[in-house]
C-alpha cells in the first residue's frame, strides 16, 4: 500500500489530537473511512478531541526525519504484525535503526530495575542463548534486568520499546546502550518526538513489549513493578509467560513467584524454554490467519441502524465503567456498527471512553 506525504501527515494529526487513543482512533477511522476523513467530520462536529495542527504535525515529521528516525504507521506493510492484533494497537510507531527487525520473531525479557547481580548475569545469559538461536529479545532499555537482556542480544539483534520519544535516552546511565541498540538493534516509540519519559507512557509501553514477542520471560520483579504490568498484558494479549522462580525472603521474586502461583511456566533454563518455541510459533501463525481484517469504511448506510444502536447503549450505561467488549457481546451486533455509534456518541460527549471502558458523560 502506497501512502502519500499528505496521508502520513493526516494519519500523525488525527494520532496526535488530544483525547484520541487508539481505540478512539480507529473507532473515527471506520466511521468516516481514513484519517482525511475523520479529520473533516470531527473539526465540524461539537466534541472533546482537539485537533493536532498539520503546522504541528509537520514540524514532527521533520525532526523524526532529520534524526534518522521513520514514522511507521498502521496501515503499512512494513508495520509489525504482531502488534496488529493487540487490543489496542499505536497508529502510529517511530522508529530508528533495523527496520526489518519488526518482522521477526522476538522473545520478550523483562525484570527488576533493582535487580541481583545473579539476576542481571542470568538475564544476559538467557539472552545470549536464545539469539544464538535466531530469536530476537526485546525490552524496555530500563537499568536492572532489560539492560542486561539488550547487552545480551546485542550480537543476535535486539529491539528496546521506549517509555519517552525515540529520541530520549532514559534512564542516562544508558546513553551508550542507547547507542549500541541503534548500531545493532532497533528502538522503537509510539509518543511524539521529544516526549520526556512519563509513568503513565511507561504502562503504555509495556503493552508494546509483551505484543511485539511470543513469550514473556519475566527475572525479578517486585509486587508492584512494572514487570508485572507487562507479564498481565502479555496473557491479555493471549502470550505465554515464564517466570524465574526465587527465594521467599527476596522481595525481588514475589511477584515472579506470584506469577508462577498464578499459572505461570517455571523458566528454569533455556533448553526447556528453547523446546517450546515451535509451539509458540505455530500459535502466533494460527492467530495470523485468523485474526479478522479491521474494516476500513462504514458508510452512511449505516445510520439509521446507529440511531436505534446508541439508546441501547445509552439504556446499559450508569457512572460505572463498562467494557466496550461486554457492550458488543450483549447486543449482538457487528464490532463496526457499535464502533461506529461509539464514535458518534463520544463526540456529542454522550460518553466517555477510557482504556477500552465506557462511561456516561458527567454533563448527562
Amino acid at each position: 500500500m502506497t501512502i502519500t506525504n499528505k496521508e502520513k501527515l493526516n494519519w500523525l494529526r488525527l494520532a496526535r489530537s488530544e483525547n484520541v487513543g487508539p481505540l478512539t482512533f480507529f473507532r473515527l477511522i471506520e466511521r468516516f473511512g481514513g484519517a482525511t476523513e475523520a479529520l473533516e467530520q470531527v473539526s465540524e462536529l461539537r466534541s472533546n478531541i482537539s485537533l493536532c495542527s498539520e503546522q504541528e504535525a509537520e514540524k514532527e515529521l521533520e525532526k523524526i526525519e532529520k534524526f534518522g528516525a521513520q514514522l511507521i504507521l498502521f496501515c503499512e506493510e512494513k508495520y509489525p504484525r504482531s502488534l496488529r492484533e493487540i487490543a489496542s494497537p499505536p497508529p502510529v510507531l517511530t522508529a530508528k535503526g533495523q527496520i526489518e527487525f519488526l518482522q521477526r520473531d522476538s522473545v520478550a525479557i523483562v525484570g527488576a530495575r533493582n535487580a541481583s547481580l545473579n539476576g542481571k548475569s542470568f538475564a544476559q545469559s538467557v539472552a545470549v542463548d536464545i539469539g544464538n538461536s535466531h530469536m530476537l529479545i526485546t525490552s524496555g532499555m530500563a537499568r536492572g534486568i532489560d539492560t542486561a537482556a539488550h547487552e545480551g542480544a546485542l550480537a543476535s539483534g535486539t529491539i528496546g520499546v521506549i517509555g519517552g520519544g525515540i529520541n530520549t535516552v532514559y534512564p542516562n546511565e544508558n546513553a551508550d546502550l542507547y547507542e549500541q541498540v541503534l548500531e545493532y538493534g532497533l528502538l522503537i516509540s509510539e509518543v511524539p518526538f521529544n516526549t520526556p519519559p512519563r509513568s503513565e507512557n511507561f504502562v503504555q509501553r509495556n503493552r508494546l513489549i509483551s505484543g511485539l514477542a511470543l513469550a514473556v520471560i519475566v527475572i525479578e520483579a517486585g509486587l508492584k513493578s512494572g514487570s508485572l504490568i507487562t507479564a498481565h498484558c502479555a496473557i491479555d494479549q493471549g502470550k505465554e509467560v515464564y517466570a524465574v522462580p526465587g527465594s521467599p525472603f527476596d522481595p525481588r521474586s514475589k511477584g515472579t513467584n506470584r506469577l508462577i502461583k498464578e499459572g505461570a511456566n517455571i523458566f528454569e533454563n533455556v533448553e526447556d524454554f528453547l523446546s517450546s518455541l515451535p509451539d509458540l510459533q505455530r500459535s502466533y501463525l494460527l492467530l495470523k490467519t485468523n485474526v479478522e481484517e479491521k474494516p476500513k469504511i462504514i458508510t452512511t448506510a449505516f445510520d439509521q441502524d446507529i440511531r436505534k444502536i446508541r439508546e441501547e447503549i445509552l439504556q446499559r450505561l450508569n457512572f460505572q465503567p463498562i467494557l466496550v467488549d461486554e457492550i458488543i457481546n450483549e447486543l449482538q451486533l457487528p464490532t463496526k456498527l457499535v464502533n461506529a455509534t461509539l464514535v458518534e456518541m463520544e463526540m456529542e460527549n454522550l460518553i466517555q471512553v477510557e482504556s477500552g471502558r465506557l462511561f456516561k458523560a458527567l454533563q448527562h
